[in-house]
């Protein structure tokens, strides 16, 4: 009985001991597994984080490749028109063929070599790659438009696909980027078809270093014009409802805009490079160099006092009247005639 009692008591013991051996096992292992679940869960926060900060830097960064692709897109189409002599049918095709592709009409241009879009697209993909990210980006739309009188918005279109390599995370998105390109520094297409290169014109704005400011500033002050004469020596350019955006004019086309902008023309600068030189025409670019006439009599003005004997004809200073407001000419006194042909 006793016996049997202390084999009893063994069992229980070992029972115990067992059980206890056993928890420690389980407790052993299910610690491990925790600790390997915490590890886990922290690789994928800090691979979530890391990924995040690449869409964001990305998402940021575009606008810069943005910015520069589309600045030497459109030198290099003023290059183009300048040379062939000819308006784009499509300034909108044009540019999204040279802009992603760093080509006209199929054929490289030298300053889009490693600058198009493109070029950009798969830099950023292959730095992904190097990280474990798998990045696919698909272009699906390229635009432009006019914003303002001296900007115009690049917009991009874009399926975005980024997974991680181990396939902890994946971004897929479609989205538009926008971004602003001031067109001051650019070429006028107008004047590099028209003059033959010979006398090209720079989109600058008197009295306005920051081009994208939208007002125009006086040129008249009190009956004092030496702002306006400057302006016109210097073809500069004012913002003007009544003319061609920049844009526009890529294609030679003459309508007015709300974003339109115009120079009047240095005839002593064509004069100096044996261009020929219509005096009685209207100074205003587009109108200068497409002919445009104004058929009503008295609705031009000239030979504006104190312009004339700084300029070398009478006909130097030719505007349509309803652009009196535009260069600040109205209700201050100035002298000036309407007999303009």
């Amino acid at each position: 009985m006793r016996g049997n009692m202390f084999r009893n008591r063994r069992g229980f013991v070992y029972l115990l001991i067992a059980s206890f051996a056993i928890a420690v096992i389980l407790l052993v292992f299910l610690s491990s597994n925790a600790y390997h679940f915490q590890d886990q869960e922290s690789l994928y926060q800090v691979r979530i984080r890391a990924m995040n900060d690449f869409v964001k830097n990305f998402n940021s960064d575009v606008h810069r490749a943005t910015y520069i692709a589309a600045f030497r897109s459109l030198v290099a189409l003023e290059d183009y028109v300048t040379s062939q002599g000819i308006f784009l049918d499509d300034t909108n095709a044009s540019f999204h063929e040279i802009f992603f592709n760093g080509t006209i009409n199929g054929t490289s241009v030298e300053i889009m070599e490693n600058s198009s879009f493109q070029d950009y697209i798969n830099k950023v993909e292959f730095l992904a790659n190097t990280v474990g990210i798998n990045l696919a980006v698909n272009v699906t739309k390229i635009a432009l438009t006019q914003s303002d009188p001296w900007s115009i918005d690049v917009h991009v279109f874009a399926d975005v696909n980024m997974t991680d390599t181990k396939m902890l995370a994946s971004w897929i998105y479609s989205t538009e980027y926008v971004t602003n390109v001031p067109i001051c520094d650019l070429r006028d297409p107008l004047y590099g078809k028209f003059t033959l290169n010979k006398v090209p014109n720079t989109i600058r704005r008197f009295n306005y270093p920051d081009c994208h400011i939208i007002n125009n500033s006086d040129l008249v002050i009190g009956t004092d014009i030496t702002y306006l004469i400057n302006h016109t020596s210097g073809s500069y350019y004012r913002a003007s409802n009544e003319s061609p955006n920049f844009l526009m004019r890529f294609e030679g086309r003459n309508g007015a805009d709300p974003n339109g902008i115009e120079s009047i023309v240095d005839i002593a600068a064509l004069l100096d490079q044996d261009l020929p030189v219509y005096q009685n025409k209207i100074k205003i670019d587009f109108m200068y160099f497409n002919n445009i006439t104004i058929n009503q009599t008295n609705q031009t003005i000239c030979n504006l006092q104190n312009v004339t004997p700084a300029m070398p004809s009478k006909y130097y200073f030719i505007i349509p009247k309803d652009r009196m407001v535009i260069y600040n000419l109205t209700d201050l006194g100035i002298v000036y005639s309407t007999n303009c042909t």
